[in-house]
């Protein structure tokens, strides 16, 4: 039996195999979601695109201001506000919506920065925005999974070898000891030992 040109080829059971799909990255399934009317999927999907990003320490435009355009869609102007303050996008719609961001968090830096969580190190932003992160006295500190908050990093290191204070301290105690005894046996057997 031999397949045409013009028939998918089937599969060992006998049933014709599906045409395989191009792969799509998460945020072309959330653009699409946005042309389909659904600014609420396209939201969970860059978030989740963006918590990868964290994890990593790593920082891309493009979702924020596509994360930017999806809370716009769903008139939440201080989300859309959060979003576009750290990209550099310009216009009335941006001002409009870090009005509204300033208006729901204020000004104060602690609240800014705890609202608008940047997870990257400050040189990986564009110019402008390592200007408004630095005003507002960004620091940047790495992932730390909440299962294992000591942890900070998932790829394991190698503690280095090292005496602690603690330690140096116990040394020098137990040589003042020895020195100490002998000095103390010495004198009372004034050469005798020895």
């Amino acid at each position: 039996m031999s397949d045409s040109p013009s028939t998918p080829p089937s599969s060992p059971a006998g049933e014709p195999a599906r045409p395989k799909r191009p792969k799509t990255t998460a945020l072309e399934r959330a653009q699409r979601d946005l042309q389909n009317g659904r600014p609420d999927q396209a939201r969970a999907r860059i978030t989740g695109y963006l918590y990868t990003l964290a994890r990593a320490g790593e920082y891309k435009e493009a979702p924020y201001l596509l994360l930017g355009e999806a809370c716009w869609a769903m008139q939440d102007r201080a989300a859309a506000g959060a979003a576009w303050l750290l990209t550099t996008k310009e216009g009335p719609d941006v001002s409009a919506a870090v009005e509204a961001f300033h208006a729901r968090y204020g000004k104060d830096p602690a609240n800014v920065l705890h609202a608008l969580k940047p997870r990257a190190q400050s040189e990986s932003y564009p110019l402008p925005v390592q200007e408004r992160l630095k005003s507002w006295g960004y620091r940047y500190r790495p992932y730390r999974p909440r299962s294992n908050p000591h942890v900070l990093s998932e790829q394991s290191e190698a503690p280095t070898k090292s005496l602690r204070s603690i330690d140096m301290g116990c040394l020098l105690f137990v040589l003042v000891f020895v020195l100490t005894v002998v000095a103390v046996l010495s004198y009372l057997f004034q050469g005798r030992l020895f």
